[in-house]
C-alpha cells in the first residue's frame, strides 16, 4: 500500500514590504526545473484542486527566501499536539505556531518569553509548506521580539569581506564571535558567506559603509543534512509502512555522485560507495553486502524511491 505525503505552500499578504512573491498555491514538484521559454522564464506547479499549470516568473521579482511576518501578539494557546499557537489580530490577521526547537531571542539576542501584548518580527523561510486555511498559519525558524532597550536585527548577506548587499554594513568578526545555526551548532566567520543571517549589534560607525562588530549572528539557511532531512519530510511514500524518499535528491544534496546503471544507481563519495538494484531488498555497501528493510523502487517516472533509513546512513557518513 502506497501512501503520498503532499507538501502545500501559499503566499499571503505579508508584512514586510521587501518582499514581493508569486500570488499562487501550489504543490512542490521537488526536482522541477525552472524552463525558458520565448525569452521568460516558467515554472511548473501542481495547484491547491490538482489542476497543473505553468506560470511566469518575472525577472524583476524579488522572491525572499526568508519572509518577515510582524504584528502585536493577541492570544497564546496550546494545541494538543505540544505546539503553541499564537493569534495576531488587525486589519491582516495571521497566526504562527512555535515549539521548543524554535529560536525566541529579543532585539539583544537574549532568550525571552513570548507573551501576550509584545511585538515582534518573525522569519519563515518561503519554502516552508504553509496550511491553506484563513487565517494564514506560518511556522517561523526564529522570532524576535521588540524591546525598548537599544539593539538593531537585520536580515541579511555578506559576502566574503563582510560586506552587505546593499554594501552599507561592514562586520568586523573575530574567532570569538557568538556564530550559530538554527541547530545552535557554532560555526565559523567564513559560514556566513553569502548566506542569510540575523545579526544582532547595538552600535556602528557613521561612516559609509557603516562598521559594526555584532554582538550573535544567526545563519537562517539550513545545513545540506538540515535540507535533506526536509526533502525526505516533504516528499515521500509510504510502502507497507516503511517510509520511501527520493535517492538522487537526498544523496546528492548530501555531497554524493549518482550515476545510474539502468537497474539502479552507484553513489559515491571519496571512498564511500553504495550499489542499489531497483526491486532487490540487497544492496552493496563499499565491498560488503546488506539489506534495506524494503526493495527500493520506481515509484514515480524518472525518480527511484528508497528506504528512509538510507538517508541516515549517508548523513552518519559524513559525520
Amino acid at each position: 500500500m502506497r501512501k503520498k505525503s503532499l507538501s502545500i505552500i501559499a503566499t499571503a499578504s505579508l508584512i514586510a514590504s521587501s518582499i514581493i512573491v508569486p500570488t499562487a498555491s501550489a504543490q512542490y514538484l521537488e526536482g522541477q526545473e525552472n524552463v525558458e521559454t520565448d525569452g521568460l522564464e516558467y515554472k511548473t506547479l501542481i495547484m491547491g484542486d490538482g489542476e497543473i499549470q505553468t506560470i511566469s516568473i518575472d525577472e524583476s521579482l524579488e522572491i525572499a527566501k526568508f519572509l518577515q511576518i510582524e504584528g502585536i501578539i493577541s492570544e497564546i494557546s496550546e494545541e494538543m499536539n505540544g505546539n503553541f499557537l499564537v493569534t495576531v489580530g488587525g486589519e491582516q490577521p495571521f497566526n504562527f505556531y512555535f515549539d521548543d526547537k524554535t529560536i525566541i531571542l529579543d532585539n539583544l539576542g537574549q532568550k525571552v518569553e513570548l507573551k501576550e501584548g509584545m511585538k515582534f518580527t518573525a522569519y519563515v523561510d518561503s519554502n516552508k509548506p504553509m496550511i491553506m486555511i484563513y487565517p494564514p498559519r506560518y511556522s517561523p525558524e526564529v522570532v524576535i521580539v521588540k524591546t525598548e532597550e537599544a539593539g538593531t536585527v537585520q536580515q541579511d548577506q555578506f559576502d566574503e569581506n563582510f560586506l552587505n548587499k546593499n554594501k552599507d554594513l561592514v562586520l568586523n568578526l573575530n574567532d570569538e564571535t557568538p556564530i550559530y545555526n538554527l541547530s545552535g551548532k557554532k560555526l565559523s566567520k567564513t559560514d556566513i558567506i553569502n548566506k542569510n543571517v540575523l545579526v544582532f549589534y547595538t552600535v556602528s560607525t557613521k561612516s559609509l559603509p557603516a562598521q559594526t562588530s555584532p554582538s550573535k549572528i544567526i545563519v537562517l539557511d539550513p545545513s545540506n543534512e538540515e535540507l535533506a532531512y526536509k526533502i525526505a519530510e516533504f516528499d515521500n511514500y509510504e510502502v507497507n509502512g516503511v517510509k520511501m524518499i527520493p535517492l538522487r535528491l537526498i544523496a546528492e544534496q548530501l555531497g554524493y555522485e549518482v550515476e545510474y546503471t539502468g537497474k539502479g544507481a552507484i553513489l559515491s563519495k571519496g571512498p564511500v560507495s553504495y550499489t542499489i538494484t531497483i526491486g532487490e531488498k540487497m544492496y552493496g555497501y563499499n565491498k560488503a553486502l546488506r539489506n534495506f528493510s524494503e526493495a527500493p523502487a520506481l515509484l514515480e517516472y524518472g525518480k527511484t524511491y528508497v528506504p528512509f533509513e538510507l538517508l541516515e546512513m549517508l548523513v552518519g557518513e559524513t559525520k
